[in-house]
């Protein structure tokens, strides 16, 4: 029998000192007097540091279910993703800035292990997330209270998947939106902070 081990998914999100976003607002070249007001807005966004546990009770499991099956993932894959992801491990550093989130879980032969790059306002390319051949697209926005995170990739199976992250008080909250096969599913997950 497999001895347990942590680490299944693991994003690296690293946010570019060279604009500054707001809403869908993407600002070029600022000036000198605008300089402060960028600052501040920078400062603004989410804390998401820390332990998170996954709130079974408020997350949609059923979706999430869904939202699995529709990225591709099947048999033992999508159950060890529905049984053993319960919590996130999230990193923030302010210079450079960047946000490290990991997925910790039991280690299983079916599971694949993913690694999650993201450049605010560039393209990053990575292994897909489905443990197909080939690679995906990245792409980082970040709005005043929330982190935005949108991942492609084309075929077998092409996917848009969208995933933005929240917090209020001790609670994350991260929304996806999966476009795939002319069908779409939302889904939410809600974590509770433990450290």
């Amino acid at each position: 029998m497999a001895t347990a081990r942590s680490i299944i998914w693991t994003k690296r999100i690293h946010v570019s000192e060279s604009r500054a976003v707001v809403g869908k607002c993407h600002s070029h070249a600022l000036a000198p007097q605008r300089r402060t007001l960028r600052c501040v807005l920078l400062r603004s966004r989410p804390d998401l540091r820390g332990e998170w546990e996954k709130d079974k009770q408020n997350s949609d499991l059923e979706a999430y279910g869904r939202m699995l099956s529709l990225i591709g993932l099947t048999g033992l894959k999508k159950t060890g993703a529905l049984k053993l992801i319960n919590g996130l491990v999230i990193e923030q550093n302010a210079q450079p800035p960047q946000l490290v989130v990991r997925y910790v879980v039991s280690r299983v032969q079916f599971l694949p292990q993913t690694l999650e790059s993201f450049a605010l306002d560039q393209q990053t390319q990575m292994p897909r997330r489905d443990g197909q051949p080939g690679s995906q697209t990245a792409t980082l926005n970040e709005f005043e209270n929330s982190i935005q995170t949108i991942i492609t990739w084309g075929k077998p199976n092409p996917v848009s998947l969208t995933e933005t992250y929240t917090v209020h008080h001790d609670f994350l909250t991260v929304l996806a939106l999966v476009e795939a096969q002319h069908q779409t599913v939302t889904c939410k997950q809600v974590f509770k902070r433990t450290s």
